[in-house]
C-alpha cells in the first residue's frame, strides 16, 4: 500500500465519495483541519471501528459477568476476557483512588473509557494495513480538550467560583491576592497548555512508532518487524498510562479541597502540640 493508504481506503464502502465531499467543502479546501483530507477520513472511520471493538469487548465481558451470577465476585479459574478487564481496571481504580482520593469512583467510568479508547486506538496501529486514530492531531486534541472541559467542570462543581479563585490565589492566604496579577496569567497559560500537551505527546509518540513499524514492515515483512512490534506494544501501553495518569492528576488537583486540608492539618498539628504540653506538665 502507498503512503496514507490503508485497508479502510481500499475496502470501506463509499470512502471515495466521502473523501471527495470533504475535499469540495470549504472546510477541507481551506485546510482548517489538521492533516490532509484522506488521513482525516480514514482516522475518523478508524475511531468508529475502535468504538465498535470496545462495544463488542464490553458486551462480551458483561455477558461473562452475568453468567457467573452469585459467584461473580470470585475470579474464574481459567483465563478469560472478563479476567483481563477486571485485572486492568482494578489496577487503574487503585491508582485513581491514590491520586484523586476516596471519591475516585465518581470519575472512574470516564477514566476507564478514555483508557480503553486510547489503548485500542494505539493497538490498531500494530495491525498491518491500519492507521491508528491516535496518530492524528484531531483525535488526540479532541481527547485532550475533553479532559480539559471535564476536570474544569468538576472543579467548578466541587468549589464553585473558588476553582477560579484558586488560580488567582493558589496559596489561599490574604497576602496571596497581591500576587494575583503575576500568578493568574501563569495559571491560565498552564491550564490552557494542558490539552495541547496531552494531544501533542500522544500523537507524536504514535506517529513515530507507526512510522518505524511501517518502515520495517515495508522492507522485511516477516520476522524482522517482530521486535519492533513488541516495542510498539510497550509504547502503546505506556502512552495510554501516561495520558490516563495525567488525567487523574488534573482531576485530583481540580476537586481537592487543598485550602481546607491545609487548615485542618494545621489544627491537628496545633492540637498535638497542646496535647504534648499537657502531658509534659
Amino acid at each position: 500500500m502507498g503512503h496514507g493508504q490503508t485497508w479502510i481506503t481500499h475496502f470501506f464502502p463509499g470512502y471515495e465519495q466521502l473523501n471527495a465531499y470533504l475535499q469540495n467543502t470549504a472546510l477541507g479546501a481551506k485546510g482548517l483541519l489538521f492533516g490532509n483530507e484522506t488521513v482525516i477520513v480514514q482516522h475518523v472511520i478508524a475511531a468508529i471501528l475502535v468504538s465498535l471493538i470496545i462495544l463488542v469487548v464490553s458486551i462480551r465481558a458483561r455477558m461473562q459477568l452475568a453468567a457467573a451470577g452469585a459467584d461473580a465476585i470470585i475470579p474464574p479459574p481459567k483465563a478469560s476476557l472478563r479476567n483481563f478487564i477486571e485485572y486492568i481496571f482494578e489496577g487503574l481504580y487503585g491508582l485513581s483512588k491514590n491520586i484523586i482520593g476516596p471519591d475516585a469512583g465518581r470519575y472512574f467510568p470516564v477514566i476507564a473509557a478514555l483508557a480503553m479508547f486510547i489503548f485500542f486506538s494505539n493497538i490498531l496501529g500494530l495491525v498491518p494495513g491500519f492507521a491508528p486514530p491516535t496518530d492524528n492531531w484531531n483525535t488526540t486534541f479532541a481527547c485532550g480538550g475533553f479532559v480539559f472541559l471535564y476536570y474544569n467542570y468538576h472543579g467548578i462543581r466541587a468549589h464553585g467560583m473558588g476553582h477560579i479563585a484558586h488560580m488567582a490565589n493558589p496559596v489561599g492566604e490574604p497576602w496571596g491576592w497581591f500576587l494575583m496579577p503575576l500568578l493568574f496569567p501563569i495559571e491560565i497559560v498552564s491550564h490552557v497548555a494542558r490539552p495541547f500537551s496531552l494531544g501533542v505527546r500522544l500523537a507524536a509518540n504514535m506517529m513515530g512508532d507507526h512510522a518505524v513499524l511501517a518502515a520495517f514492515l515495508g522492507l522485511v515483512p516477516l520476522l524482522v518487524p517482530l521486535p519492533f512490534m513488541a516495542l510498539g506494544l510497550m509504547v502503546c501501553m505506556i502512552q495510554t498510562l501516561v495520558f490516563v495518569l495525567l488525567t487523574m492528576i488534573y482531576i485530583g488537583l481540580s476537586v481537592a479541597d487543598t485550602h481546607n486540608h491545609d487548615h485542618e492539618h494545621e489544627k491537628d498539628h496545633a492540637f498535638t502540640d497542646t496535647e504534648q504540653a499537657e502531658l509534659i506538665a
